[in-house]
């Protein structure tokens, strides 16, 4: 009696190795279930509408309780990417008390490209990075240079970052941000609209989220928010945070992780 117990101990711990390792047991979504949702605020596309940025904020704050927060801008702050603005930009998130994490759009490198002067990293930092929130991944893309793509300006080192990144998904719950969406079924505003060296470069990014799992990728760009699942990826776009060129009304967006499932709503600005 004693040998049986042994052995099936043995192989009770044998089968649940097996299966953790084969992704049938996600302990991290476990986790996620368990403890209270997690909540965060996705903003786009500001283009120095400082007014605006800020009410954003506010509201986003507000929105938390007033005790702190998490805030993730999907690109263009700014409408050159003067240092300046991006200067500015970084004193108003400061000042905001909440905690924040940003990746650049194609406004915000136009300078700098132009220029050959990384003015993002002198001011933000990073431009792609990742972090781990109770049990939930988020991973933030710098996809905002339309001419060089990944490994454009600020990207280098980006691919092989991505796919080691996105490995961990198969075993994790990842959420993705960046700034121009990888595909959509009403526009052309896309990665790699301009340039078929980097739309094949998006197509590459498409098969290894598909591949890897990829919960759901959140994107700007396009000042006009939707959400869809397309070639086996499901992407919300946020709307805008500018009054300028918004044919909607200017807001962003509060996301709920609840249950391993998302709650998104949309807030709006006074203007």
């Amino acid at each position: 009696m004693k040998l049986f117990k042994k052995l099936l101990v043995i192989f009770l711990i044998v089968v649940a190795g097996l299966a953790i390792k084969n992704g049938s047991l996600r302990q991290e979504e476990i986790r996620i279930s368990e403890e209270k949702p997690i909540k965060f605020a996705i903003m786009s596309d500001i283009h120095s509408d400082w007014k605006n940025f800020k009410e954003a904020l506010e509201k986003a704050k507000e929105g938390f309780g007033g005790n702190g927060g998490l805030v993730i801008v999907t690109g263009d702050l700014t409408t050159l990417g003067l240092k300046s603005e991006l200067i500015e930009a970084k004193k108003i998130l400061d000042e905001s008390g909440l905690k924040y994490f940003v990746v650049p759009g194609n406004h915000d490198v136009w300078w700098g490209r132009k220029y050959k002067k990384d003015v993002w990293k002198e001011i933000f930092g990073k431009s792609f990075q990742s972090f781990l929130d109770d049990g939930v991944k988020f991973i933030l893309i710098n996809n905002g240079d339309g001419e060089g793509g990944l490994e454009g300006f600020g990207g280098v080192g980006q691919k092989k970052w991505l796919e080691e990144e996105a490995e961990e998904c198969l075993r994790i719950y990842c959420l993705v941000f960046m700034h121009m969406p990888l595909n959509h079924p009403n526009s052309l505003h896309i990665m790699g609209e301009d340039n078929t060296k980097i739309a094949s470069e998006a197509g590459q990014i498409k098969e290894l989220f598909v591949k890897d799992q990829i919960r759901e990728i959140f994107a700007g760009h396009l000042h006009f928010s939707s959400s869809y699942e397309l070639e086996g990826l499901k992407t919300t776009v946020v709307g805008a945070v500018t009054s300028d060129r918004n044919p909607q009304s200017p807001k962003f967006m509060t996301v709920e992780v609840k249950d391993g499932e998302l709650v998104q709503n949309d807030v709006f600005l006074s203007d």
